[in-house]
C-alpha cells in the first residue's frame, strides 16, 4: 500500500512538473512566435526585450514614429545613451533618455529648457529622435556617420573628416551591434518595411 501511494505521489508530482514545463514552453514559444504573426503589440515586445515598463516602451515607439525614425534604432539609441534612465545627466551636460545637449534641444525647440528636458520625458524623446533624423538626412542616409555626429557633435566630425581622420570611436558599433539582438540592418528612417518590432 505504501509503495502504491508513493508511486501515485510521484506520478502526481511528475504530472505537475510536466504541466509546468509544458506551459513554460508554450509561453516561451508564444512570445517568440506571436510577434512574427503580428499578434503582440510591438511596445510589449520592446518592453520585454529591454526590461522596461510598458509605458516607457510605448512612449519611445510613439516618439520615434512621430519623428520618422525606425523604433528599433530609437530603442537602441536610448539603451546606449541613458540605459533608459530619464534623469541621466552626462559630465558634458547632456540630459535625459536621449542625452541631448540643452543647446541642441533649443535649436530644435526654443521652449526646450534643461529643466523641461529632464522633467518631460516625451519632449526629450521627440527632440533626441528629431536630431538624429536630421543628422541622417544631413549625412545622406549614412547611419554610422549620423550616429557618430550624434555622439561627438557635427563640428567634431567635420574637423576629423577635413583632416582625413577616422571619426569612428566605437559608438556606432555599440548602437548597431548584436548587444540588443541581431545587428541592426535598417536605414534608420521609418519606412513601411522598418523593423518596428523587436526581434
Amino acid at each position: 500500500m505504501a509503495r502504491r501511494r508513493r508511486r501515485r505521489g510521484w506520478r502526481g508530482r511528475r504530472w505537475a512538473w510536466g504541466l509546468t514545463v509544458g506551459l513554460a514552453g508554450a509561453v516561451a514559444w508564444g512570445l517568440h512566435a506571436i510577434p512574427r504573426a503580428g499578434g503582440l503589440p510591438s511596445a510589449w515586445r520592446y518592453a520585454l526585450r529591454y526590461g522596461i515598463d510598458l509605458d516607457l516602451a510605448g512612449a519611445i515607439e510613439q516618439a520615434a514614429r512621430a519623428e520618422g525614425l525606425d523604433p528599433e534604432l530609437a530603442f537602441r539609441l536610448v539603451a546606449v545613451e541613458s540605459g533608459f534612465r530619464p534623469d541621466a545627466v552626462s559630465p558634458a551636460g547632456a540630459l535625459g533618455l536621449t542625452q541631448i545637449l540643452p543647446s541642441t534641444a533649443a535649436e530644435l525647440d526654443s521652449a526646450a529648457t534643461p529643466e523641461r528636458l529632464l522633467r518631460e520625458r516625451d519632449l526629450n524623446l521627440r527632440l533626441g529622435f528629431r536630431y538624429l533624423r536630421r543628422l541622417l538626412t544631413a549625412y545622406n542616409g549614412d547611419l554610422r556617420l549620423a550616429l557618430h555626429a550624434y555622439n561627438r557633435g557635427p563640428g567634431t566630425v567635420a574637423r576629423l573628416r577635413a583632416a582625413g581622420r577616422d571619426v569612428a570611436n566605437g559608438y556606432a558599433d555599440r548602437v548597431l551591434g548584436p548587444r540588443f539582438g541581431p545587428p541592426y540592418a535598417g536605414t534608420g528612417f521609418l519606412t513601411d518595411s522598418a523593423s518596428g518590432a523587436a526581434r
